[in-house]
């Protein structure tokens, strides 16, 4: 499925592709800050950098420090598209 600008996102789902994804998850998580999207290959990579730097905890509890590759159902496109 092809998401983009103010869509709502109608599945939960994992981004394979992106450009510049950002998501307004607050009717899920009650945050207002758009969280960044990016592919799943990207997210793994940089979990495993911060694994090796013994910083992932510190990383994984700060929202914005990791990009997530998940997409909610009932959250809308921010901005880009995947």
């Amino acid at each position: 499925m092809n998401v983009e600008y103010g869509m709502a996102v109608p599945v939960d789902g994992i981004v394979l592709k992106a450009a510049q994804l950002s998501v307004d998850e607050s009717a899920m998580t009650g945050e207002s800050d758009e969280m960044k999207k990016d592919i799943l290959k990207v997210c793994l990579s940089r979990l495993a950098d911060k694994l090796g730097e013994g910083k992932a905890m510190d990383a994984m509890t700060k929202s914005h420090e990791l990009p997530s590759p998940l997409l909610l159902s009932g959250t809308n496109i921010a901005g880009g598209e995947g």
